[in-house]
């Protein structure tokens, strides 16, 4: 796996069928029905963080997205992202939006939520002493 840090975050993730937010993205990931309308997703997490996520933030995730084997192959809709948290959990699930449209779920283990929390900052960082 690319990231292995994040494979045992991946494996413990279960916030999703607590929410049952996962039967609604029950369609074939084949299908091109991939997206909900928000109305009815937003339905299903009332009681949950939802946050828009900035430009940056989004891209990061596309970058994830693709390079992620939980995922379909490709880039995901939309071209904004929102993260939902159960109030309990530190992990959450990325939504990418597509106008009025939640599109291609994905888990987010809490490893990834604070590197997104990062980009969302505007942080840079430099590991080693520069050549």
């Amino acid at each position: 796996m690319l990231f292995p840090r994040l494979r045992g975050a991946f494996a413990r993730f279960g916030f999703l069928a607590a929410l049952g937010v996962a039967c609604v993205f029950a369609a074939p990931a084949h299908a091109e029905g991939v997206c909900r309308p928000l109305a009815e997703i937003r339905a299903k997490v009332i009681n949950d963080r939802w946050v828009e996520l900035t430009f940056d933030q989004w891209q990061f995730l596309r970058g994830i997205f693709a390079l992620n084997p939980e995922t379909p192959p490709g880039l995901p809709y939309g071209d904004k992202a929102a993260l939902i948290q159960h109030v309990d959990d530190k992990n959450g699930l990325v939504l990418f939006l597509d106008g009025d449209k939640g599109c291609s779920p994905m888990r987010a283990p809490a490893e990834l939520i604070e590197l997104l929390m990062r980009v969302g900052t505007g942080e840079i960082a430099h590991e080693g002493t520069p050549e």
